[in-house]
């Protein structure tokens, strides 16, 4: 098969990249409150001084920190798989440090196109895997398969309702799970 004909987005934050945990970390190091990315279960996450939001724009405009941020366990295994049977794009919707983004992708995994834009759903592709429900709401309603990859901001009741009632979406615990339901489409 051409990997030209499907074109699948990946998420860089919370999914190719532990975000949460080095948000964390510099919580820790700025402010001295001890939190794990298991803490984060809402985007606006309130440490105390600080919020996860307000962190993520003193963070994201540093290009240091976007290169050490960790790639999440598991991850470069399901790249190298995913690449054999489709073409693979990175997004997000960072808007500062683009080019150590950019860095950050081809320092990790080699070469792949990446793009920054608001909606995921309007590069054209076949699939987006995002940690972000509104992502795949979107993704769905422009007609892609969608795989909303469990994080603790997103493991709740009300995200299980949604994904349910969303015909092409599935919400995946492990990277495997997303090959193992691709596995049909690509036979």
């Amino acid at each position: 098969m051409n990997t030209n004909e499907r074109v699948i987005v990946l998420d860089i934050d919370g999914v190719a990249c532990e975000h949460a945990k080095a948000i964390c970390e510099w919580v820790a190091e700025q402010y001295g409150v001890s939190s794990t990315a298991d803490d984060v279960t809402t985007w606006n996450h309130n440490f105390g001084p600080v919020t996860f939001v307000q962190a993520v724009e003193t963070c994201y405009q540093d290009g240091e920190f976007i290169l050490k941020m960790e790639v999440t366990p598991g991850f470069h295994v399901f790249l190298n798989k995913l690449s054999r049977i489709a073409k693979v794009v990175f997004a997000s919707g960072r808007k500062e440090s683009q080019d150590f983004t950019r860095l950050w992708v081809r320092k990790n995994f080699g070469e792949f196109e990446t793009f920054f834009v608001k909606r995921k759903a309007d590069i054209q592709c076949s699939y987006i895997v995002d940690d972000y429900l509104p992502e795949v709401e979107t993704g769905v309603q422009e007609g892609k398969m969608c795989f909303l990859f469990k994080r603790p901001w997103n493991d709740n009741d009300q995200t299980k309702s949604v994904i349910r009632q969303l015909s092409r979406a599935y919400f995946v615990e492990s990277f495997n799970e997303i090959l193992t339901l691709l596995e049909p489409v690509y036979e």
